[in-house]
């Protein structure tokens, strides 16, 4: 059961609503925030790596239970914690996902969660979005899937001792949390997802977007 959390944010752009929305989060055990800001080397994916990997070991340190991850320009709701954390006792999930839309699909509306093909499946699905499975999903309230963004995401203790952020040798085209979520996938976790856990993401420009 999940008591103990670390809320942790990977920051780059913090953006003053995030900010307010960590200090807004409703839990009733204990919570601890941690905000990693070192941004080492300048470029973008190496730094994200360093983070995650900077997080996780902080997390493996201490005795938390789970670590939520909340991204610096994500402004999850107040219940956000509440319902994933319930969700993945419910479920025995590995892994909770809230929901977002992505930011480079502004003109055509992706979310973050990632369709769940079904038992014993080899492939993660695309975007729930894509194939319009987005509304049975919102109607459906809880669904299964195969991992998707970790802009708001509750990881429980056992998963991440056994994965580790990294980028595979010869693979820097992309985010250690794409080759992470991809890991914990083929390793065979429950993934969930509440879509009822809709976050806003802020863009550079200061719009916020909403799934």
């Amino acid at each position: 059961m999940v008591r103990d959390v670390l809320v942790f944010t990977p920051v780059k752009r913090l953006e003053a609503a995030t900010v307010a929305a960590l200090m807004g989060l409703v839990w009733p055990g204990a919570l601890t925030l941690l905000m990693q800001r070192d941004n080492p080397t300048g470029v973008g994916i190496a730094d994200h790596l360093y983070q995650y990997q900077r997080g996780r070991e902080t997390f493996l340190s201490g005795a938390w239970d789970a670590m939520l991850v909340v991204e610096s320009d994500i402004v999850p709701p107040k219940d956000g914690l509440m319902r994933l954390a319930g969700v993945m006792d419910r479920k025995e999930a590995g892994v909770a996902y809230g929901c977002y839309m992505l930011r480079a699909d502004q003109d055509r509306p992706v979310v973050n969660v990632f369709e769940a093909y079904g038992p014993g499946a080899s492939n993660q699905g695309e975007s729930l979005a894509v194939r319009g499975l987005w509304g049975e999903a919102v109607a459906q309230g809880v669904v299964d899937c195969s991992g998707g963004g970790l802009g708001f995401t509750l990881i429980a203790r056992e998963v991440l001792e056994a994965h580790p952020f990294e980028i595979p040798r010869g693979e820097t085209w992309t985010w250690c949390d794409h080759y992470w979520t991809r890991d914990v996938f083929r390793a065979g976790w429950r993934m969930v997802a509440d879509t009822g856990v809709q976050c806003g993401h802020i863009c550079p420009d200061g719009t916020l977007l909403r799934v």
